[in-house]
């Protein structure tokens, strides 16, 4: 999502006449906030995905409104859109924070884009939502001062966050969770992630052992399921036990979803098992037809994105900390070794019997990771019984030249 930088001189100072406005003192804030409907209302915004990368999983915020005043924001958790804060993302050093957006532009962004929001109002007293606006506000003024992690620190378990921070003896029991809320990570991404293949699998390739830990409810929360998750979770006092639901009323229809889902024809799996099919067909065309001269060529290709890719799953893992640090298992079939050990001993005699040990770590990576771990999926099983292949053939070829 694109970066809303509106005048903040001028926001803060419309701000802050609202805080000193709500905050006086005790007894006109009471009488004021009797009528909350005509004070301060907090919602939820979700807004619809789209098959983006960095829209995958849709968008939420929370909409602050006081209409005796006049204001009508959103808080929208993200990060700037500069090209040199994208490149700060991939390092792992992106840093995100909230904005307040006026929500005609906030509205007029998304209906651009032909997305749907749906607005779900929150169940708060009328003190705690003069303190989630006074929490936003003071959050904003900090500026972009959190890590972004695309699957942890993201707009949705941060408008969680904020709202549990303003609940005072209170907390939020969320009850029983929609079925993929028991999912491990990797097979809610992949569930997430349905609708745009190539993005589910970008995540699965860099999510590593993350894929198989269970972070806190809000962490695991996406657009798509922040609002089943809501409609059954409760605001408990800790002291009474009492409690009262976390939404209130019916939910508004703010845009209409216009965008159509179109499916994904070249989908990662098509994709490979084409390339694989090609290697194949190669393969065989090598062994018949004599076709070293082309399977040479094809095998220096292979060889450099493999290569590359090891680096960049490298940088990622172990550098970066974009997932955070943790260990990839797409780094075993995925590395620059062969690569240097094809510069270092490719001249050697006995260099062909590399292939055969590479093939047996490839055969035994798609035997044995689907079973340790759910970030193995079947569009990167293609990529290496792809490599497998050709380390196959070359093996054979050049034993039986010897």
């Amino acid at each position: 999502m694109r970066s809303f930088m509106p005048d903040v001189r001028k926001l803060y100072l419309i701000l802050l006449a609202f805080i000193f406005t709500v905050s006086s003192s005790a007894d006109d804030t009471i009488k004021v906030a009797s009528d909350s409907s005509n004070f301060v209302t907090a919602s939820i915004l979700i807004v619809s995905p789209t098959d983006a990368v960095y829209s995958v999983f849709g968008h939420s915020a929370i909409r602050m409104q006081c209409p005796s005043k006049g204001l009508d924001y959103c808080f929208t958790f993200e990060m700037d859109s500069r090209v040199y804060d994208f490149l700060k993302f991939f390092a792992g050093k992106a840093e995100a924070g909230f904005v307040a957006v006026p929500t005609s532009e906030f509205l007029k962004y998304y209906s651009d884009e032909g997305r749907g929001i749906e607005q779900y109002t929150l169940n708060l007293t009328p003190h705690e939502k003069q303190e989630l606006w006074r929490a936003l506000d003071n959050s904003m003024m900090d500026g972009a001062h959190r890590k972004f992690n695309l699957l942890q620190n993201n707009c949705t378990s941060m408008s969680i966050f904020m709202i549990e921070s303003v609940l005072a003896n209170e907390e939020i029991n969320f009850g029983k969770m929609p079925t993929p809320m028991y999912y491990k990570n990797g097979i809610g991404v992949r569930f997430l992630s349905r609708k745009s293949p190539w993005a589910q699998f970008l995540f699965m390739t860099f999510m590593g052992t993350e894929s198989d830990q269970d972070w806190d409810i809000e962490n695991k929360l996406s657009p798509e399921l922040m609002i089943p998750v809501l409609k059954q979770a409760r605001i408990v006092n800790l002291v009474s036990r009492e409690s009262r639901p976390v939404l209130t009323g019916d939910f508004v229809r703010l845009l209409p979803l216009v965008i159509q889902e179109k499916p994904c024809a070249a989908s990662p799996t098509i994709v490979f098992a084409l390339l694989l099919l090609c290697i194949l067909v190669l393969t065989y065309g090598e062994w018949r037809w004599k076709w070293q001269h082309i399977a040479k060529y094809v095998d220096i290709a292979l060889l450099a994105m493999q290569t590359l890719a090891g680096i960049i799953l490298l940088y990622v893992t172990f550098v970066s900390g974009l997932f955070g640090l943790h260990w990839n298992w797409y780094l075993i079939p995925f590395n620059p070794l062969p690569a240097a050990c094809w510069l270092i001993w490719k001249n050697k005699k006995n260099y062909y019997r590399l292939y055969g040990a590479y093939a047996v770590i490839g055969i035994a990576f798609m035997l044995i990771a689907p079973l340790l771990t759910s970030q193995v999926d079947l569009p990167h099983l293609l990529l290496v019984a792809t490599l497998v292949v050709r380390c196959l053939s070359n093996y054979f070829i050049k034993n039986k030249q010897k």
